[in-house]
C-alpha cells in the first residue's frame, strides 16, 4: 500500500503519456564553423495559432522543447553576434522526436536568415518502429470499412489486414481488430488523444471519431519509451483537429452508388439495392485570437444493406421423412436408422422403411412441432450444372449451400466532437473534449419472425450509445520543467434483442414448446433448433444464445507527467490510474430461450465408422423423429459485472550522449489488482481440488476469490539511435511490455450464471438427451423447469448431484487461476534507415518478439487417452468427482515466437505521397484468439493428448508474405504545377489527383481437424496424413477433384494394427486415423496431422479514388470525389472447408466463401473554407 500512495503522491498519468499526445522537437545550434552555440535563445512558434515556447541551448549546444502540440513551426534560434537563424514550414507529429539543426552565421542580430523547408525525413532520435498517418493521408487515401481510421493500420509493416471483430451489434461502431508483430488483437492498445479507447470486452475501440475530424493517427509498433504502457502489440493514439486563429471548415457527403456494386461471387440471385449514404461538417477557429480556440464536428451515417446469405435447408423430400434418394456423389445409399430399434448405446439398429421403401420413415412418426417449424422455412432455390433445382441425382439431396437469399441491416449512426484549446498565459494551456455516437441497428431474420442463420451475425434490434469527457492541463514551470494532468471518463450502453422479443413459440409457428417462454420478456420468442452440421452451429429455427443483452462499460482516467530536462538529459516520470467497471446482463451459454441439438447419431447405428453419414440427411431425421441429443437453457438470474483497478508508473531518460547519439533508458511498473464483483455473490470460481463452486463475498470467501496480486511487473526500456551520417540513421532496441487479464467472462459460473444443461444419457452421441433423473427431452417433452440455486451461508456449493432437473456435474465451469500472472512479451528490433534522391526514405528492420506467459485456456477435464468405445472416464475429473463437462482453467502460460523482415519506402513531399511496406515474416504459438475456446476470447488448446507442444504451430493470422503500398499523386498541370499552369489547360487538367491502396498477400494457414471418431471428451481428432499435400488452388463446386484447393481425391490404404489390416478411407493426403488394436468397431487413435502446415488463398486488393478540386473563391474549395473499393473486383476467398471427410459432398477442400472482393463505387463532394 505504501509503494501505491507512494506513487499516487508523485502524480498521475495516462498510460501512453504526455509524448503520445504532444512531440518533441529538439536539435543543436552550431556557428559556421561547426562549433556549437551555447545559451542561444531558440523559439519554437505554432504558425497556425501564434503560440510559442523559448528556452537556451546548453552548454553542448543543444535544446529540446517537450510535450509540445502538434502543428507547424517556426523554430528561431538567436545570440548577440550572429545573424537570426529561422526555420518555417516545421511539421511537429504527435509522439514524434523531430531534429531541427540550426546554424549561426556571423552578423547584426536584427538581420535573419530563413530557411523554408519540409518536415525531415529520417527519424533520429527514436528506436520504435511504426508509422505516423497524416492528415492528408487520413482524408485522402481511399478508405474502405466504412471510413475507418483503423482500415490504414495496414499500411504500417507487421500488421494485418484490419478485420471486423464480434457481431454488427456488439461492435456498432464497426471497429477493427489487426494482429501486429506476430501479437494477439487483445494485445493492443487505442488511445484517443491519449486516454483509454478500448472497451472491456474483446478490447475493440469504443469510438471511432469521424476521418475528417482526425489530425494524426499514430502508430507505434516495437516500442522502447517507458511513457507507453500495454504495447505488446501496437499503441495507436488518434489526435482530433484543433482550432486555429483563421476559421476553417469543411461540409461533405459521401453517397455509395448500389447499381454500380459488384456481386458477390457465390451469389447466384439478384443483388438488391441498399444505401450508404455519409455526410456532415466541422469547423474551427479562433474564440480570441491566439489564445482561445474551438474544434467541432458533426457526422450522419446511414447504412442500409442488404445483406446476402447463404446456408443449408432441407429438402422437400427429407421434409417428408423420405430419405430413399438421399445418396453421395457415387449414389450409394446413405441409410437412416430407426432409433427405437436395437439397444440403448445405438448398436444393433435397424433401416428404416416403409410401404418396402427403404430410408423412408412412417408419416405418423413425423413430429408436429418439427412440421409447423419446416412450414416456415423455404425449400432449396440454388441449382447447378450437377444439381438442377429438385434432382434426386447422387448427392444433390444431401449437398450443402443450397439456399440463398438476402436480408435488410440498417445501421444509422450519429456523432459529434466538440473541442476546445485555452491558453491562459504562456506557460499555460488548457484543453477540453465532449465526444458523442449514438448507433440504432435492426437486422431483418431470413426466415421471417422464426429466425434462423444469419452468417455469424444476429437477427434481432440494437441500440448503442457512448459519450466521452476529457481535460488536459499543461504547466510550463520553467523552460526546462514541464508537468501535464489529464482526467477522462467515458461510458457507453449497448443494447440487443432478437426481433420475436415478446412473443411466444405459439404465437410463431401455432404449437408449443412447454417451458421455453417463462412468461418474461428475456425468455420470450422461438427457442433454438441446431440440426449441427447445417449452417455451423447456427439455429435452423430461433435466435442466438446470444440474445438479449445490455452491456454497459464506464472507464476512468486521471492522469499526470513531469518533464525536466538537464544538460543533455530529458527525464520523465509519472503514475497513472484507471477504475474500469464492467455490466453485462446476458445469458449466452445455452440460450435464454433454450436449444435443442438434432444430430447424426441418433439416427446412425454404432459403431459407424464404416458407415455413411451425412449431417444433411441425418440430422434432419434426428430432427423430424424428436430426438434431441443434447439440450439446455439458461437461467436469467444475475448480471456479470466486475470492477478493477489499474496503476502504472514510469520513468524515463533520453540522453544526448553525443551529436551523433541518442540512447532511451526507461522502466516501468504496472500494477493489475485483481476483479472484485459488484456486490457480494456475484463472482463464483469452481475449486477443482475440493469439487466446490467458491461463491466470492459469502461466507468469508474474499470478494476477489483470493487471487494473488504481482507486484513484479516492471518493464524495462532500452533504444538506442545512431546517426551514422546526415542520410542514414541506425535504430535499435529492447523493450518488456504487459497486459492484463484478457477476458471478461470472469469467474461467472453456476450459479452466478445458471444454465439447464442436458446432455445425453450416458453421455453418448447415439443416445437421447435426458434430465438428471434419465427422462428423455424433446421438443414435445418441453423443457424442464428451471430450478434457481440457493447460495449456502458458507458461500460453497459441492458439485454433486443436481439442483431439480440439472445436474450439476454435467455443467461446464472456468477455473480463474488464482496466480495468474499478467503475460508480456519481450521484443527486440534493428533498423536502418535511408534518405535516398528524389526525397524517397528506404528503411529495413528486423523484428523479433517472444510472448511469455501468452494466456492460454486449458481444459482441466480433456481426455488425456483416447478410449476404445464412447466413455467420460477417461476425462481426469470425472474420474475424480464424476464431472463430464469441460472445465476451463483461465489461463496457463504458453509461449509464442515472431521473426521478420519489415520494410519501408516512403516520400511525403509535396504533390507525390507515397508508403510502401513488406513483410516477410513467421508467427508461432500455441493458441488463437477465437478458437478453439471454451466460451472465451482467449485461445485454447486443441488436444490434450500426450504432450500440448503438439499444440504450437504457425498461428491462425499468420501471412508469410504481406505488401501494402499507398499512393497520392497530384497531377502535375494546372495553377501552381509543372506544365498548364494556366490558360485553358489549367481549367481542364488543373486539380485531379488520383489515390490508391494496393494490398497483395498470402494465404492463411490450414487447420484440418476430423476423421475417425476420437473417444476423447475435450480434444479434437486430426486425420492421419499419407504422402505430400497436393495443392490445386481450385475454386468451384463440388464433385471435382480439380475444383478443390486442394487435392482431396477419394481413396483408401490398408494398413496393419496389431496384426489385423484396417481400411482406412482417405481423401487426398489425409486419411481416418487406425482404431484402437485393429479393431474396426473402436474409435480411433489421435491421427499424425500437423497444425497449419499448408496455407489457403492469397489476396489482393486494390482501392482507388480520383479527385477534382475547383477554386469558388480565395477562401473556399470544393471537391469533387469518385471512389472505388476492389477495383479489379478479384474476389477474395475464404479459406476451404478444413473439416476432414470421408462423405465426397461435403466441403472438405472446396472454398465455397469469399471474405471480399465484390466492387462497391461511392462518390462524394466536399466544400472546404
Amino acid at each position: 500500500m505504501a509503494v501505491v500512495l507512494g506513487a499516487v503522491l508523485l502524480g498521475f498519468s495516462a498510460p501512453v503519456m504526455g509524448q503520445a499526445v504532444n512531440a518533441t522537437l529538439l536539435g543543436a545550434v552550431t556557428d559556421t564553423s561547426g562549433a556549437v552555440v551555447a545559451g542561444a535563445k531558440v523559439t519554437a512558434t505554432e504558425m497556425k495559432t501564434g503560440v510559442s515556447r523559448s528556452t537556451t541551448t546548453n552548454d553542448n549546444g543543444n535544446y529540446e522543447f517537450g510535450n509540445l502540440p502538434p502543428g507547424q513551426y517556426e523554430v528561431a534560434t538567436e545570440k548577440q553576434g550572429f545573424k537570426k537563424a529561422v526555420r518555417a514550414g516545421v511539421d511537429v507529429v504527435v509522439n514524434t522526436v523531430t531534429r531541427v539543426n540550426l546554424t549561426l552565421v556571423p552578423g547584426e542580430v536584427t538581420e535573419q536568415v530563413v530557411v523554408t523547408s519540409e518536415t525531415p525525413i529520417l527519424e533520429t532520435d527514436r528506436a520504435d518502429t511504426g508509422r505516423k498517418i497524416e492528415e492528408r493521408q487520413v482524408e485522402e487515401l481511399p478508405l474502405s470499412f466504412n471510413r475507418n481510421f483503423q482500415g490504414l493500420l495496414n499500411l504500417v509493416p507487421g500488421t494485418t489486414r484490419g478485420h471486423r471483430e464480434h457481431s454488427s451489434f456488439f461492435n456498432a461502431q464497426d471497429s477493427l481488430r489487426t494482429e501486429v508483430n506476430g501479437q494477439s488483437g487483445l494485445a493492443n492498445n487505442v488511445q484517443f488523444e491519449g486516454l483509454n479507447d478500448n472497451e472491456r470486452t474483446g478490447l475493440l475501440s469504443i469510438y471511432i471519431p469521424p476521418i475528417e475530424a482526425i489530425q494524426t493517427v499514430d502508430v507505434t509498433t516495437s516500442n522502447y519509451d517507458a511513457e507507453l504502457g500495454r504495447a505488446n502489440g501496437a499503441v495507436t493514439n488518434v489526435i482530433l483537429k484543433s482550432g486555429t486563429n483563421a476559421l476553417h471548415g469543411a461540409a461533405y457527403e459521401i453517397n455509395r452508388i448500389s447499381a454500380l456494386a459488384a456481386v458477390p461471387f457465390f451469389q447466384t440471385i439478384a443483388k438488391r439495392p441498399s444505401v450508404y449514404n455519409y455526410y456532415g461538417a466541422n469547423i474551427g477557429g479562433p474564440i480570441v485570437k491566439n489564445k482561445t480556440f474551438f474544434f467541432g464536428d458533426f457526422l450522419r451515417i446511414n447504412d442500409h444493406q442488404s445483406q446476402f446469405f447463404q446456408g443449408t435447408v432441407p429438402p422437400q423430400p427429407f421434409r417428408n421423412g423420405d430419405f430413399s434418394q438421399a445418396t453421395n456423389t457415387k449414389g450409394q445409399l446413405i441409410p437412416i436408422y430407426d432409433p427405437a430399434t436395437g439397444n440403448p448405446d445405438g448398436t444393433g439398429r435397424t433401416q428404416f422403411a416403409f410401404n418396402g421403401t427403404p430410408n423412408v420413415i412412417d408419416p405418423t412418426r413425423i413430429s408436429p412441432i418439427a412440421k409447423a417449424i419446416l412450414a416456415k422455412i423455404p425449400l432449396p432455390n440454388v441449382a447447378t450444372a450437377a444439381c438442377p433445382l429438385n434432382s434426386t441425382a447422387p448427392s444433390c439431396l444431401v449437398s450443402t449451400n443450397n439456399f440463398q437469399g438476402s436480408t435488410k441491416f440498417i445501421k444509422d449512426t450519429t456523432s459529434f466532437d466538440v473541442k476546445i484549446d485555452h491558453n491562459i498565459s504562456q506557460n499555460n494551456r488548457l484543453s477540453g473534449r465532449f465526444s458523442f455516437s449514438d448507433q440504432s441497428l435492426s437486422q431483418a431474420p431470413i426466415f421471417g419472425v422464426v429466425g434462423g442463420p444469419s452468417n455469424g451475425a444476429f437477427s434481432g434490434t440494437g441500440k448503442q450509445r457512448y459519450w466521452d469527457v476529457a481535460v488536459n492541463y499543461y504547466h510550463v514551470f520553467s523552460p526546462t520543467l514541464i508537468t501535464e494532468i489529464r482526467a477522462g471518463v467515458d461510458h457507453y450502453r449497448n443494447v440487443a434483442n432478437n426481433t420475436d422479443r415478446g412473443k411466444s413459440v405459439t404465437d410463431e409457428i401455432g404449437v408449443d414448446i412447454p417451458g421455453a417462454n417463462l412468461g418474461d420478456s428475456n425468455t420470450s420468442g422461438m427457442p433454438c433448433i441446431v440440426l449441427t452440421g447445417n449452417n455451423g452451429d447456427n439455429c435452423l429455427a430461433g435466435y442466438s444464445a446470444s440474445l438479449p443483452w445490455i452491456r454497459g462499460e464506464t472507464n476512468f482516467n486521471i492522469a499526470n507527467n513531469w518533464t525536466k530536462t538537464s544538460g543533455n538529459h530529458t527525464f520523465k516520470w509519472g503514475v497513472d490510474v484507471h477504475r474500469l467497471r464492467d455490466d453485462l446482463a446476458q445469458w449466452q451459454d445455452q440460450n435464454p430461450r433454450g436449444v435443442l441439438r438434432f444430430t447424426v447419431n441418433l439416427t446412425s447405428i454404432n459403431p459407424n465408422a464404416n458407415v455413411l453419414t451425412s449431417s444433411q440427411a441425418n440430422d434432419v431425421a434426428s430432427f423430424l423423429l424428436d430426438k434431441p441429443n443434447s439440450v439446455g437453457r439458461d437461467v436469467p438470474i444475475n448480471a456479470k459485472a466486475f470492477r478493477g483497478n489499474e496503476l502504472f508508473t514510469y520513468a524515463a531518460d533520453r540522453w544526448q550522449v553525443s551529436r551523433k547519439l541518442t540512447l532511451d533508458l526507461g522502466l516501468r511498473w504496472e500494477f493489475y489488482p485483481p476483479f472484485t464483483p459488484r456486490g457480494p455473490g456475484r463472482f463464483s470460481n469452481y475449486d477443482p481440488t475440493a469439487n466446490n463452486l467458491v461463491i466470492a463475498g459469502i461466507g468469508g470467501n474474499p470478494s476477489d476469490l483470493a487471487r494473488k496480486a504481482h507486484y513484479k511487473d516492471f518493464a524495462p526500456r532500452v533504444g538506442i539511435a545512431y546517426r551514422l551520417t546526415e542520410t542514414t540513421v541506425v535504430r535499435g532496441g529492447f523493450a518488456i511490455s504487459y497486459f492484463p487479464y484478457p477476458d471478461n467472462d470472469y469467474a461467472f459460473d453456476f450459479p452466478v450464471l445458471q444454465n439447464n444443461a442436458f446432455p445425453s444419457l450416458n453421455g453418448s452421441s447415439f443416445t437421447q438427451s435426458a434430465d438428471a433423473s434419465n427422462n428423455p427431452i424433446s421438443m414435445a417433452s418441453g423443457f424442464p423447469a428451471p430450478l434457481v440455486a440457493n447460495i449456502p451461508a458458507n458461500g460453497l456449493i459441492p458439485v454433486v448431484g443436481k439442483v431439480g432437473t440439472t445436474s450439476l456435474l454435467t455443467q461446464n465451469y472456468t477455473v480463474v487461476n488464482l496466480n495468474f500472472r499478467e503475460p508480456y512479451t519481450e521484443s527486440w528490433n534493428l533498423a536502418v534507415q535511408l534518405a535516398l534522391p528524389a526525397k524517397f526514405v528506404f528503411e529495413a528492420a528486423y523484428v523479433g518478439n517472444h510472448g511469455v506467459d501468452v494466456p492460454t485456456v486449458y481444459n482441466l477435464n480433456a481426455a488425456t487417452l483416447p478410449s476404445a468405445t464412447a466413455t467420460q472416464s477417461n476425462r481426469p475429473l470425472f474420474a475424480l468427482h464424476g464431472l463430464t463437462g469441460n472445465v476451463a482453467l483461465k489461463f496457463i502460460g504458453t509461449s509464442s515466437n515472431y521473426n521478420a523482415l519489415q520494410a519501408k519506402l516512403d516520400r511525403k513531399s509535396g504533390g507525390f505521397l507515397m508508403t510502401t511496406a513488406y513483410t516477410y515474416a513467421k508467427a508461432l504459438g500455441y493458441v488463437n484468439e477465437g478458437s478453439n475456446t471454451i466460451n472465451s476470447t482467449v485461445g485454447g488448446l486443441q488436444n490434450y493428448i500426450g504432450s500440448i507442444r503438439s499444440n504450437y504451430a504457425p498461428l491462425a493470422f499468420d501471412r508469410r508474405h504481406t505488401i501494402v503500398q499507398s499512393l497520392i499523386y497530384e497531377l502535375p498541370f494546372g495553377k501552381s504545377k509543372r506544365l498548364l499552369s494556366s490558360g485553358v489547360g489549367s481549367k481542364l487538367l488543373g486539380g485531379w489527383q488520383v489515390s490508391t491502396i494496393l494490398t497483395v498477400m498470402t494465404g492463411l494457414p490450414l487447420n484440418i481437424t476430423g476423421g475417425s471418431t476420437l473417444n476423447a471428451p475435450g480434444d479434437t481428432q486430426v486425420p492421419d496424413v499419407n504422402g505430400s499435400f497436393r495443392i490445386l488452388h481450385g475454386i468451384g463446386a463440388f464433385g471435382a477433384s480439380s475444383s478443390s484447393w486442394f487435392d482431396v481425391t477419394p481413396s483408401s490404404i490398408v494398413v496393419t494394427v496389431n496384426g489385423n489390416p484396417v481400411t482406412l478411407q482417405c481423401r487426398g493426403a489425409f486419411c481416418q486415423s487406425p482404431p484402437i488394436g485393429g479393431i474396426p468397431t473402436n474409435g480411433g487413435v489421435l491421427g499424425n496431422g500437423p497444425r497449419r502446415a499448408f496455407s489457403g488463398p492469397g489476396f489482393f486488393n486494390l482501392d482507388a479514388s480520383v479527385f477534382r478540386r475547383f477554386p469558388i473563391n480565395e477562401r473556399m474549395n470544393m471537391e469533387l470525389r469518385a471512389e472505388a473499393f476492389s477495383v479489379t473486383n478479384t474476389p477474395q476467398f475464404d479459406k476451404p472447408g478444413q473439416g476432414f471427410s470421408t462423405n465426397t459432398a461435403s466441403t472438405f477442400g472446396y472454398v465455397t466463401n469469399t471474405i471480399g472482393g465484390n466492387r462497391s463505387v461511392q462518390l462524394g463532394a466536399k466544400l472546404t473554407f
